[in-house]
């Protein structure tokens, strides 16, 4: 996912990344002073009605949780459902108006019993352009200020890509190996996973058990990892992965992927480029330059081609 933002470069992130930055110390302290701000300058006259101070804590409590909710929400279900390439794209104003409206109807009927004004779309309506304006203000410090904070303090990297147009080195840049000098040749079959249980990795600050590992495909500077019965995104890098491998445990046949030997079920042999085909039906280019060194891996793992 990444916002589009008026002032510099705008960040991206993934659901786990947003996850982090929300339970973080310097959201939640940032939240907190929002909800001070607001009762204390009581700009929609909720106390000077007659609603208690605490009430009207608890209110604009409510108000900052529905509201940061309701955000995550949509980015969420905009990440799961809308097209796009490796990288969706979101105007903040998107998530910003749908929530705040939202709120706003919320803040109205649970404030009515001490406004003695009802819920109606009359006081609605009037709340909400302000409402907008001061949401939006509060978004903007937390992309100018909070979130680069909550970046450093978790060492998350999300202004670290660069703008669009300018290579950045990564091993997805790597040029492809010649097939005039192969890579060494694998082991024998029978030592195909020997040691391997138990192995642990860690991606994108996670560990994962190396038996579980299906492939990792390197996305820009994200990995898609498939482990298990499931599939996530995380920031990282393909050569992160690589410095961790044992011998043996599966192989490389594009600069972007990396297959578990166990994972793999055939290879289907072309005229211009071959494709490695998985066990879950799955299918991963081989590259031109890695064609020779993945069919001399899979002949000494014993594993058939089309």
């Amino acid at each position: 996912m990444q916002l589009f933002d008026m002032f510099g470069e705008p960040p991206q992130f993934t659901v786990h990344e947003m996850t982090l930055v929300l339970r973080s110390g310097v959201f939640l302290k940032y939240a907190a002073a929002i909800v001070v701000l607001l009762a204390a300058f009581d700009t929609d006259g909720y106390r000077e009605a007659g609603m208690p101070l605490h009430v009207n804590l608890l209110l604009w409590v409510i108000c900052v949780a529905g509201f940061v909710s309701a955000y995550a929400g949509i980015l969420i279900a905009w990440i799961a459902l809308a097209p796009g390439g490796r990288v969706v794209r979101m105007l903040r104003a998107v998530p910003n108006i749908v929530s705040m409206a939202l709120v706003t109807v919320m803040v109205v009927a649970l404030a009515a019993p001490y406004t003695g004004t009802g819920v109606s779309w009359r006081v609605v309506l009037q709340l909400f352009p302000y409402n907008v304006v001061l949401s939006y203000t509060f978004e903007t410090l937390l992309f100018l200020f909070i979130l680069p904070q909550a970046n450093t303090a978790l060492d998350l990297d999300l202004y670290g890509r660069k703008p669009r147009g300018i290579d950045r080195p990564a091993v997805t840049a790597m040029p492809e190996p010649a097939s005039t000098q192969p890579e060494p040749a694998a082991q024998n079959a029978g030592d195909a996973t020997a040691g391997l249980n138990g192995t642990a990795v860690v991606l994108g600050g996670q560990k994962f058990a190396l038996e579980q590992l299906r492939y990792v495909k390197s996305e820009e500077h994200y990995l898609r990892i498939s482990a298990g019965d499931s599939e996530l995104t995380l920031r990282g890098r393909l050569a992160d992965l690589l410095a961790q491998m044992p011998q043996d445990a599966g192989l490389q046949p594009h600069r972007s992927w990396w297959v578990a030997r166990d994972a793999v079920a055939g290879l289907r042999r072309g005229g211009q480029s071959d494709v490695l085909l998985l066990a879950d039906g799955g299918e991963v280019p081989v590259a031109r330059g890695r064609r020779a060194h993945v069919r001399e891996i899979l002949q000494a793992w014993q594993i058939g081609t089309e």
